[in-house]
C-alpha cells in the first residue's frame, strides 16, 4: 500500500476522521437510540462515526471482526480501523502489577510476560496495548505509582526497552506481536502532593536526568507510539506541549511514529484554561504534533474550520494522517484488516497452561521478603498455622488495570497451601480482629499466625490518590492482637503501592506480596514453604514515615548533610524521625545468606572512549540456591551540575548455589558516566567517580576511577 498516494485521494474530512479514537460501541449500538445522548454531547453524526481511524477498547476477536466488517462496508476507501486497549499488566492471562514486576528486577521474563500478553491481546482483536507506563515516581500518595517501575530512571529504562521488545518483537505485524504506545509523556507520576491529574512542576534538569529517559529508553526500542500526560510541563499541558512533543520527541529523539492523546485530555485544556474552546484546543493540538485525539472530538469538529480561516495549514493534519497511516501499514491492516483476530486459536491459546507458568514464575521473583526475624520463614510443615485478616480468603489478586482478567478463576492462599500439606486450623476474613469463643480457641491453639493485610485492588490505580499511606483501616490491630497472644507472625501485604509499615515492624515476617496475578497465590505457596527462595528487591522505597514525602535513594547532598547518628544541629535532618527510608530502594531478603567480597576495578584512570570491568565475588554462605541481585551505583564525586549521592548504573540478577562463589562483571563506559544538561545536551565531565557495589541501595563496597581530561564533553 502507497499510503503517500492514499492520502492524496482523501477528503479533508476523511482526513481528519483518522485522527479520531472513539469507543466500540459508537459502532456497533444503534446511534439513534442506545448512544444518542453521547452523540449529541460529543456534535457527532454517523458519517463523522464512521470515518473515525480507530476504536479504544476492545473484548474479544468476535467482537473486533463484527466492528472492523460494519466499517468497512460504509467505508469509501476501505481503510482498516485499530483497535487499541489498555493491557497494562496481562490480558486474560495476568501477570503481576508493574511495580511488582520491576521488583522482580528480572528484565527477561517481563519481555516473556509482554511476548504472552501480545499474543493473547493480538489473536483476540487489539492490535495497540496502551503500555508500557514508564513514568518515574517518588511519590506513594499517587495511585498509579502500581502501574509504574518505581522511582529510578536506570531500572524504570530496563523494564521500558524489555517490554516494548516484548510486545513488538522484530516483527509487529505478525500475529503474535501489537504495537505497544509508552505513556504517559512525560513526568505525570511527579504529579504535586501525589494528586492524581494535578500539576507537574520539575526544572528541565531534573526532566531530563530523571524523568525523560525512561521514555527515551522506548523510543530506542522502537516503540510505535506515544501517549501524552494530563500534567503540565512548564504551564502548558504536555498533550499540546511544543517543547515535549517537538522539540523533544520528533527532533532531539527523532520519533516518527504516532502521538496520541490520553483520554479526552485534549478537550480538557479547556479546563487548564489554556484554550478558551474546543476549536482553540484543536488549533493547540495540531500545532504542536498530536496525531491522534483519544475520545473527544475537538479535531473533527474544528479542524476543517481552522483550515478554511487559513489558521492551520493542510500540511500539518497531512503530516499527523500519515504517521497513522504508516502504522496502520506496519500492521499490516491494509493486506489484512482483520490480521491477527482468530476466534478459534483465542479459545486455544488464551489462559493457557504455558502462559499461566511464565505468569507464576515472575510472580515468584517479584515477591520481596522484607523482614524474618529468627527464620519463621519458609512454614513448617509439623506446625499449626491460622490465616486471619482482610484478605485471608481472597481471591482478588489481579490487581488494577486487569479488567480482562478474571479473579473467579484464582485459587485462595488456603487452597494452595493445602495441597502442600500445610496444616491449617483456621481461616478467616475479617476487617477487624474480633473473634468469637469458639474462633479463639482455634488461634490460640495454632502455632503461628498468618496475616492477610493491605489494601483492595482498586484502591490503588488511575484516580486513586490517598493522604494517609498507613495500612488502611487500622489493620496494625491484627499485628497487635497476634501478638497480644504470644504468637510468631507472618504478614503478607496485597497491595499496589508502598506502605508506612512502622507500626506493624512487631511481626516476625513480612512478605511483600503486591498483586501478582493469576497464579498469585501459587507463587505465594511456594515461597511461604520454601520451594522458592524469594528474590525480588524494591524498586521504590518505603518510608518510616508520610511527612518524609517524596522519598527516593538518589537524593542529592546538601550544603549541610547529616550523618546518620551523629547529633550535628544545623544539618539537614528532622528532629522526630531518621531521614532514611525504613525499607531502601533495592533492598529484599533471602533464605540464603549472600557475602560479597574481593571488589575490584580493572583500571584506576580512563579516558572518554575508554571501558572498563567492576568485579566483585558473592558467595551463598547457606544450604539453599537463590537468586541474588547484585547492585552497582556510581557517585560523581564533582561536576558542574550538583550530582546525586548514588544512582544505579547496573544490575544482575544471578542464581548462585548453596555453598558456590560466582564472579559479577559489570562492563562499563566512559559515556555512561555522563549526565544531561537543562537543555538535553549530554555531559561528561573529568574528574572522579566513586562506584558501590552491593545488595541494596544502602549496603555495598566502594572503589573509585578517574576521567582523565581537561575539558567538558557534549554529545
Amino acid at each position: 500500500m502507497d499510503i503517500k498516494n492514499l492520502l492524496k485521494t482523501l477528503t479533508l474530512d476523511e482526513k481528519i476522521g483518522q485522527l479520531m479514537q472513539l469507543p466500540p460501541f459508537f459502532f456497533i449500538e444503534d446511534i439513534d437510540v442506545e448512544i444518542f445522548g453521547q452523540v449529541k454531547a460529543l456534535n457527532l453524526n454517523k458519517k463523522k462515526i464512521f470515518e473515525a481511524g480507530s476504536v479504544l477498547g476492545n473484548n474479544n476477536a468476535e467482537q473486533m471482526i463484527e466492528i472492523q466488517k460494519k466499517y468497512l462496508s460504509q467505508s469509501r476507501h476501505k481503510i482498516p480501523l485499530m483497535f487499541m486497549a489498555d493491557v497494562v499488566h496481562g490480558f486474560k492471562t495476568t501477570f503481576p502489577v508493574p511495580l511488582a514486576i520491576a521488583a522482580s528486577w528480572q528484565t527477561s521474563l517481563a519481555t516473556k510476560a509482554a511476548q504472552i500478553q501480545a499474543k493473547e491481546s493480538r489473536t483476540s482483536g487489539i492490535q495497540v496495548t496502551f503500555s508500557p507506563m514508564v513514568d518515574i515516581s517518588r511519590d506513594p500518595r499517587w495511585g498509579r505509582i502500581v502501574e509504574s517501575f518505581g522511582e529510578d530512571p536506570y531500572l524504570a529504562s530496563k523494564f521500558s526497552e524489555a517490554t516494548v521488545k516484548g510486545y513488538q518483537g522484530d516483527d509487529v505485524s505478525s500475529d503474535d506481536h501489537v504495537a505497544s504506545c509508552v505513556k504517559h509523556f512525560a513526568a505525570y507520576g511527579a504529579s504535586e502532593a501525589g494528586r492524581d491529574y494535578n500539576t507537574v512542576d520539575v526544572s528541565h534538569y531534573a526532566l531530563h536526568n530523571i524523568y525523560l529517559p525512561s521514555y527515551k529508553a522506548a523510543v530506542d526500542a522502537g516503540v510505535k507510539l506515544v501517549m501524552t500526560s494530563f500534567n503540565t510541563i512548564d504551564a502548558i499541558p504536555a498533550t499540546v506541549n511544543k517543547y515535549l512533543l517537538k522539540d523533544i520527541l520528533k527532533e532531539q529523539w527523532k520519533f516518527n511514529g504516532v502521538v496520541i492523546s490520553d483520554y479526552d485530555s485534549l478537550h480538557q485544556i479547556v479546563a487548564h484554561g489554556v484554550a478558551k474552546n474546543d476549536k482553540e484546543a484543536a488549533f493547540r493540538g495540531i500545532e504542536a504534533g498530536l496525531d491522534i485525539e483519544m475520545a473527544s472530538t475537538c479535531y473533527t469538529n474544528n479542524l476543517k474550520a481552522l483550515i478554511n480561516e487559513n489558521k492551520v495549514t493542510e500540511k500539518l493534519v497531512d503530516e499527523a494522517v500519515l504517521n497513522v497511516l504508516k502504522l496502520k501499514k506496519d500492521l499490516g491492516l491494509f493486506e489484512d484488516p482483520f490480521k491477527g483476530a482468530n476466534i478459534e486459536r483465542q479459545s486455544k491459546i488464551i489462559r493457557c497452561e504455558q502462559h499461566l507458568d511464565v505468569a507464576q514464575q515472575l510472580a515468584e521473583e517479584s515477591i520481596v521478603l522484607l523482614k524474618n526475624d529468627e527464620q519463621v520463614l519458609p512454614l513448617n510443615k509439623t506446625l499449626n498455622y491460622v490465616i486471619l485478616g482482610p484478605y485471608a480468603e481472597t481471591k482478588k489478586t489481579n490487581g488494577a488495570w486487569a479488567g480482562h482478567g478474571d479473579n473467579s478463576l484464582n485459587t485462595t492462599l488456603s487452597d494452595a497451601l493445602i495441597t502442600k500439606n500445610m496444616h491449617l486450623a483456621f481461616i478467616k476474613s475479617s476487617k477487624k480482629p474480633i473473634y468469637t469463643d469458639e474462633e479463639m480457641k482455634k488461634i490460640k491453639a495454632a502455632d503461628q499466625i498468618i496475616l492477610a493485610l493491605g489494601e483492595d485492588e482498586y484502591e490503588s490505580g488511575e484516580a486513586h490518590s490517598k493522604v494517609d499511606i498507613q495500612l488502611p483501616r487500622q489493620q496494625e490491630e491484627f499485628v497487635d492482637f497476634s501478638k497480644s497472644l504470644n504468637k510468631k507472625t507472618i504478614v503478607l501485604l496485597y497491595h499496589g503501592r508502598p506502605f508506612v509499615l512502622t507500626n506493624m515492624m512487631k511481626a516476625d515476617a513480612i512478605l511483600d506480596v503486591f498483586y501478582l496475578g493469576s497464579r498469585a497465590h501459587q507463587a505465594i505457596s511456594n515461597i511461604l514453604c520454601g520451594d522458592v527462595n524469594p528474590s525480588g528487591k524494591l524498586p521504590v522505597s518505603y518510608p518510616r514515615h508520610g511527612g518524609l514525602i517524596p522519598l527516593y535513594y538518589n537524593q542529592f547532598s546538601t550544603g549541610r548533610p547529616h550523618e546518620k547518628g551523629v547529633y550535628s544541629e544545623y544539618t539537614s535532618f528532622y528532629l522526630d524521625e531518621e531521614n532514611e527510608a525504613l525499607f531502601p530502594f533495592g533492598f529484599g531478603l533471602s533464605y540464603a545468606r549472600f557475602m560479597y567480597s574481593n571488589l575490584k576495578i580493572s583500571k584506576q584512570e580512563i579516558n572518554v572512549k575508554d571501558d572498563f570491568i567492576i568485579t566483585v565475588d558473592v558467595y551463598n554462605d547457606s544450604d539453599m540456591d537463590g537468586y541474588d541481585i547484585v547492585q552497582c551505583y556510581v557517585q560523581d564525586l564533582v561536576s558542574y551540575y550538583a550530582r546525586p549521592t548514588k544512582e544505579l548504573i547496573r544490575f544482575e540478577k544471578v542464581w548462585i548455589k548453596a555453598h558456590t562463589k560466582v564472579t559479577i562483571k559489570f562492563k562499563i563506559f566512559a559515556f555512561d558516566l555522563g549526565y544531561y544538561d537543562p537543555k538535553g545536551l549530554r555531559l561528561l565531565e573529568p574528574g572522579e567517580f566513586k562506584f558501590m557495589v552491593g545488595s541494596s541501595s544502602e549496603t555495598f563496597d566502594s572503589v573509585s576511577i578517574k576521567l582523565l581530561e581537561d575539558t567538558h564533553h557534549a554529545y
